[in-house]
């Protein structure tokens, strides 16, 4: 056994999202049920680059996209300050585990405190089949601080 094939491991790579990414990202949606098209896609990622208050950060493992993170800055009247909040954090189910998701959200947290924010958030569902998300963002220090009311329009 060569010390090449020892030393070798999966490169990961934290970055922008670029346009040859669409397809992946679609692809990522739909696999947490976010009913979408590739068109559909194309036209909100494209709104959301053209923003300076978006960011969309991909995570490729080896040259292939594994998982992504979507932020926007936020004010409102409960801050005195921009916040950032975390729109959507999705990494593929067979690349779970190792510590992608918390390479995202460190990514979100850099640029969230480049744009002058001290505060990351999110809100989430209380569906049951949301708990792993929940104690994943709980063991990696985000705090639950309340709920989420909604009503239809």
């Amino acid at each position: 056994m060569s010390m090449d094939s020892v030393l070798s491991a999966p490169a990961l790579l934290i970055r922008t999202f670029e346009k040859e990414d669409l397809e992946s990202v679609t692809s990522l949606m739909r696999e947490f049920n976010y009913p979408t098209t590739l068109n559909v896609m194309r036209e909100q990622m494209e709104m959301m680059d053209a923003n300076p208050l978006h960011c969309n950060m991909i995570a490729e493992l080896d040259g292939k996209v594994v998982g992504m993170i979507m932020l926007r800055q936020v004010k409102s009247f409960a801050e005195t300050k921009w916040v950032t909040q975390i729109t959507s954090l999705i990494v593929t189910s067979n690349s779970r585990n190792q510590g992608i998701g918390k390479r995202l959200v460190s990514g979100g947290e850099n640029w969230g405190r480049q744009q002058g924010s001290n505060l990351l958030f999110l809100t989430s569902g209380n569906r049951e089949g949301l708990a792993p998300a929940h104690a994943f963002f709980e063991h990696i220090g985000f705090e639950k601080t309340g709920y989420q009311f909604v009503k239809q329009l």
